[in-house]
């Protein structure tokens, strides 16, 4: 290169990167598009990162192709040896760093070359590597996305059904004096307890539906600001407050609107739909599934959403009665809803005023005195056939019971809903058992469970993962297909891809990070990046072939020639991770899985794929070799090794 001009070798240079870097680059981009699929809570998260990361691409690759080739012509300058004697710091580390270049080129000129000779050596080597590696993926837990730590929790609290709102208070004090002896001294800065249902509007928007509920919401110092997380602080909690509220019921609720948004509107991760339309066997089942909640590891704060025991009166209507005054079970049903609680709820009367045209709602129902006991209740009257008024005492028995404070409903049918907090296990795990243990529970006809919450959409942003993934690297496939012009070159290729799985699973497995889908992007993203390096290194061993090289020569110089480019984009995509994968800052656990997963699969790629991608090269050229192709006049490999 000392004896070519300069405008010359920087031409040669361009031209020789241009189809690797183009590859690289398309590959690396082609992989995203396949989000677009997506669906549900992970096509929101990761459609704006595949337009950001794409953009950065393209631009990236203008500037290779223009402003990189003339910053080297301007800047560089062909190398010379340090003068004797010199005693430059900048010149005695550039020296010492090109001798230890040297010697790691040559070190690898002989890795490469003993495994060209025990190729069968090294093939099953990395087969055993990744059978090996496969057996840790049971290990490595799977969940929907990973634990935020929002600095907040809330305790919902549910005394038994009637207990008066004093009571509740003073229990509720109880419960704030040990919630203040389980926190460090700054760990928290609020704690705002709210006992039965707010007055005015915020009534409308609280959780409690008496006086026998409240609610302690615990606002937290920031992580950054404390030694233990969300989860560690409400571990401490939970043994303080066992067995300290006989006949008191309470569950946890972390975070915010984030958790509340991957929740899909339910309370806590794990969530139990049970469907069923009788109220005294939902009840039993209820505690049933409440029971295995708590018995099964791992899942803590078990919650059942419908209350029970609430008192009410039962009109038991007599239908021949009923029938005989031309009545049916509706008019009775709603005659004594308008004189207890007026028709605003059902058919309101609205009235307009028409000097300034405010609508108002008008509102008839007996008065107080007229609605306080069950006598009361008996003589109230329902227009029958004729406009004759007919008591209700004499159309029904009024009896006093029990109920629930409110029947929720899904697709019409009666739901009662079983909370959950996974604890010291992965959510796919506890969701595997929780099905299992399902399946020995004795049901009534017409109930059925099932798991919903984050395990639903888990399991269909896996699907949809998995299918991303794999339509990726066909993708991949194609893209080099067309580009080498060959079919064979990029299937050697894409043997990179297992190899990074290799380092995927065991960076998940050694961090102790679940699978999730932000992990899956990192998997996604991996496929992109580790095939570059394939890209970089069998395009050139082609070109030395090209140039009349020998299969080994080239294979060899190849590999050599190549490898500090391949060293060098590697390191720099760690490095640049490598924050993003510790997740020191606030909020950073969220993106810790992609970064891991790019890490570990592009670490172990790399090494492996320096090795085994020229093993496999010799190995098919060998046994099917090809017709090689006339070079291009222009260009003249360079860095080639006697």
């Amino acid at each position: 290169m000392a004896d070519k001009p300069r405008w010359g070798a920087v031409l040669d240079a361009a031209r020789e990167v241009a189809m690797p870097i183009f590859v690289s680059t398309i590959t690396t981009i082609v992989v995203f598009l396949p989000t677009v699929f997506l669906e549900g809570q992970a096509r929101l998260l990761f459609i704006p990162l595949t337009f950001t990361i794409s953009c950065s691409l393209f631009a990236s690759f203008l500037v290779s192709r223009t402003v990189t080739p003339l910053l080297c012509y301007h800047w560089l300058r062909p190398p010379t040896p340090p003068p004797p004697g010199t005693r430059n710091p900048l010149t005695l580390v550039l020296a010492w760093s090109s001798r230890r270049l040297e010697e790691l080129d040559a070190v690898y000129q002989r890795a490469i070359t003993w495994a060209l000779a025990h190729r069968k050596t090294v093939i099953g080597g990395v087969l055993a590597t990744l059978l090996l590696t496969l057996g840790l993926v049971p290990l490595i837990g799977t969940e929907f996305f990973p634990p935020s730590d929002e600095s907040q929790f809330i305790i919902r609290v549910r005394a038994p059904v009637g207990t008066r709102i004093e009571e509740t208070e003073r229990l509720i004090g109880r419960m704030e004096g040990i919630l203040k002896s389980a926190l460090n001294p700054g760990e928290y800065s609020t704690i705002i307890s709210t006992v039965g249902v707010p007055g005015g509007r915020s009534g409308l928007f609280s959780q409690n539906t008496g006086p026998h509920t409240a609610q302690l919401q615990v606002y937290l110092a920031t992580a950054d600001k404390r030694t233990r997380s969300d989860r560690d602080i409400v571990a401490a909690v939970r043994p303080k407050l066992a067995g300290q509220f006989p006949g008191t019921t309470y569950t946890v609720q972390f975070g915010g609107i984030v958790s509340r948004i991957l929740n899909f509107g339910a309370q806590s991760a794990i969530e139990v739909e049970q469907l069923g339309y009788d109220l005294k066997d939902a009840q039993r089942v209820a505690q049933d599934v409440q029971r295995l909640l708590q018995e099964t590891p791992g899942v803590a704060d078990a919650f059942v959403s419908r209350e029970e025991n609430y008192p009410q009166y039962d009109i038991v209507v007599d239908r021949e009665k009923a029938a005989a005054a031309g009545l049916s079970q509706r008019d009775i049903a709603q005659a004594a809803l308008f004189s207890l609680n007026s028709n605003v709820s059902v058919n309101p009367s609205i009235f307009t005023d028409p000097r300034t045209g405010n609508q108002y709602n008008a509102v008839v129902q007996l008065d107080e005195q007229f609605r306080s006991s069950a006598e009361d209740l008996g003589r109230l009257f329902v227009t029958g056939d004729g406009g004759r008024p007919v008591l209700l005492g004499n159309l029904a028995d009024i009896r006093q019971g029990t109920g629930p404070v409110m029947i929720e409903r899904k697709y019409q049918q009666r739901i009662v809903k079983i909370s959950a907090n996974p604890t010291g296990r992965d959510l796919g795990a506890v969701s595997e058992d929780l099905e299992a243990r399902f399946k020995q529970l004795p049901l009534p006809p017409g109930f059925s469970l099932q798991l919903g919450g984050q395990t639903v959409q888990q399991r269909e942003a896996f699907g949809s993962l998995k299918f991303t993934t794999l339509l990726a690297l066909v993708l991949v496939y194609m893209v080099m297909a067309s580009q080498f012009r060959s079919l064979l070159d990029p299937f050697l290729i894409m043997f990179s891809v297992p190899l990074g799985m290799i380092g995927v699973i065991w960076a998940l497995f050694l961090t102790n990070t679940t699978l999730n889908v932000t992990s899956f992007m990192g998997i996604i993203m991996m496929v992109g990046i580790v095939v570059s390096n394939g890209v970089l290194l069998v395009e050139y061993i082609n070109e030395l072939r090209r140039h009349g090289q020998d299969l080994i020569p080239a294979v060899i110089n190849g590999g050599r020639t190549r490898l500090r480019p391949i060293l060098m984009t590697s390191l720099t995509t760690l490095v640049g991770l490598m924050p993003m994968a510790l997740g020191i800052h606030v909020g950073s656990e969220a993106n810790a899985p992609l970064a891991r997963a790019v890490i570990g699969g592009l670490a172990v790629s790399t090494v492996l794929t320096l090795i085994l991608i020229p093993t496999l090269y010799v190995m098919v050229e060998t046994r099917f070799p090809r017709r090689v192709e006339a070079p291009h006049p222009a260009l003249t490999p360079q860095g080639e090794t006697a």
